[in-house]
C-alpha cells in the first residue's frame, strides 16, 4: 500500500463485540452521503465484504444538520494526519470535536453491513 491513510471509525450502541456493531472504514472507501430524513443522515461506504452494495450508517443528528455533517465528514477524511479519527463512538460517549462545533449532535447510529 502506498502512502497512509486516515481511517474513521463509527460505533453503534451493541458493546462493539459482534459484527456491524463498529466499524473502521478508510477514507478511500467513502461513497457518498444521502438525507434520509430532517434529522438522519446515511453515510456509505464501499463493502468491507467487498460485495456490489455499500455499508450504511444512518445517523440520527440534529434537525436540518446535514451540511454540516458533510463538512466534518470531508474535513476528517482530508486530514493529512494519516490517523485513525473516532467520528462518533455511541457506546462510549465520544463525539468528535467538529460535529459538536458544527451542531451536528448526533444522538445514534445505525450499521448495515453489506450481505
Amino acid at each position: 500500500m502506498e502512502g497512509k491513510e486516515t481511517y474513521l471509525y463509527f460505533g453503534d450502541n451493541k458493546d462493539a463485540n459482534a459484527a456491524g456493531d463498529a466499524c473502521v472504514y478508510p477514507a478511500s472507501k467513502f461513497c457518498g452521503i444521502d438525507v434520509a430524513s430532517d434529522a438522519t443522515t446515511k453515510i456509505r461506504f464501499r463493502g468491507l465484504t467487498n460485495k456490489r452494495n455499500s455499508d450504511d450508517i444512518l445517523m440520527t443528528h440534529a434537525t436540518g444538520k446535514h451540511k454540516e455533517l458533510c463538512e466534518a465528514l470531508a474535513i476528517l477524511m482530508n486530514s493529512d494526519k494519516n490517523d485513525l479519527v473516532v467520528v462518533y463512538d455511541e457506546d462510549n460517549g465520544i463525539i468528535h470535536p467538529l460535529l459538536t462545533e458544527l451542531g451536528v449532535a448526533p444522538t445514534e447510529i445505525e450499521i448495515t453491513l453489506d450481505s
